[in-house]
Formats: C-alpha cells, structure tokens, sequence
C-alpha cells in the first residue's frame, strides 16, 4: 500500500480537474472507460423493483447516470464524493438525462469511510476509480456493508496493472511519460496525473482487494479484468 496525499489535497486537487475531468478520462483511456462503466452496471445484480443505488466516489456521475439509462422502474440513487465540484458537474448531467421514469436523486458531499446513511438501506453500491484514494478501503468497505440490504451487490471498478508482460511494459511506459504529459495539457494539473500514476503502479492489487472484501462483510466474490487487466472489476455481496 502506498502513501496517500492527505484528503484536503486529494480534494483540492478533483475540485480543480473538475471542469475537465470528462474529457481527460475520454482521451487517457481513449475511451475505453465508457466500455467499463458499462461493464461495472452489468455486474451489478439486485432484486428490488425500485432499486436503491450508493454510487460511491461518484465523480462527475458516469456509473450513476448509465444505471439510471439501463433501470427498468423508478430508482433512488445517492452520488456520494467528497468533491462539491465534481457533485456540481455530476448534478448537471444528471439534469440533462432523459428517462421513461422520474427517478430520485440525491447529492452527498461526505468521505466514504463514514456515510451519513442508515443502516441496510440499499440494494447495490459502486465505486469507480476511487478506492485507491480512500485512506482506510477496509474501513469503507465496513461502511458499505453496514448500509447494503443483505445480500447487497458492491462493485469496485479500478485501474490496475496488467500481469502480461508486455502489456504491464507498455502499460507503465504510458503512465510514466504520456499520462502526466496529457494531463496537464488537459487539465494544467500535472501534479494529480502524476499522482495517478503513481496510484495506479503502486496500489493494491485485485486479488488484495479481494480479501479485504471477505475480511469486512462480503462474500461470493468475484474478479473481471478488463482489456487484459488495465482495468478490474471486483465485486462482493454481503453477507445474508
């Protein structure tokens, strides 16, 4: 496990990239993180005829926003981060969607560690490309087992390094000289590509994840790389 900014400027630094956070992950990931987004909602597996959704670290929305796309009834959905910009954004999109239903939507500013929710309230959570900047992931994922019903879904989708060698070659080759490059010519934000990349090279691996879900109220889980590990899904249920 790496050493992590501190929240304040972990904070600082999405509210900043905000405005243009969209459009960077569109051209860094060449727009193969719309195809993971996708992915992580179909995982994603309740029960429920109005289904309750924690979209956890939610950013500018895109997992909340594609659930609510592919929902067949009403849903009630919470975009929780700690970034009132990225919320702001998320919000405005979230106005510009049109769907069959009138679906309920709240925003939460709060740290994922500590959710100002009541106990088994929710059907399914996600959390994408936002693990690696929670300070204690054992301790949020207490918390996501604490509001999940039982037998709730939690999906992670993160960012990860591929084991094939010559993909892990090329992979860390782009971190290292592209991603920072296009960041900053993105965003003028060098420091928060550069503290991507070192997230993405030095975080928990899948499989680590994994346990710690076991570990802190989940079962039957399961692992999806994705275009051939870049990317990973890993999902838990809790425990009935």
């Amino acid at each position: 496990m790496y050493r992590k900014d501190s929240p304040a400027t972990i904070q600082s630094m999405f509210n900043h990239i905000a405005k243009r956070y969209d459009l960077t992950n569109t051209v860094l990931s060449l727009s193969l993180h719309k195809y993971w987004n996708r992915a992580l909602i179909r995982h994603m597996r309740h029960s429920s005829s109005s289904p309750v959704l924690l979209d956890l670290c939610s950013g500018t929305g895109d997992i909340a926003l594609d659930f609510l796309r592919r929902a067949s009834s009403p849903c009630q959905v919470y975009f929780i981060d700690f970034s009132p910009g990225m919320l702001e954004h998320a919000k405005r999109k979230a106005n510009q969607l049109k769907t069959p239903f009138l679906h309920h939507l709240s925003y939460i500013e709060a740290d994922v560690q500590s959710l100002p929710l009541s106990d088994q309230m929710a059907h399914c959570a996600t959390m994408a490309y936002g693990i690696r900047n929670v300070q204690d992931p054992a301790l949020c994922m207490r918390e996501v087992a604490r509001v999940l019903k039982p037998g709730g879904c939690f999906g992670i989708l993160e960012l990860t390094r591929p084991k094939a060698r010559l993909l892990r070659w090329g992979h860390q080759f782009y971190l290292r000289t592209l991603l920072p490059f296009l960041g900053k010519w993105l965003t003028d934000n060098a420091e928060a590509y550069q503290y991507l990349c070192q997230s993405i090279q030095t975080f928990t691996a899948p499989d680590e994840l994994q346990k710690l879900l076991l570990t802190n109220g989940f079962q039957s889980t399961k692992i999806y790389p994705l275009a051939g590990g870049v990317a990973t899904i890993i999902l838990g249920y809790k425990a009935i």
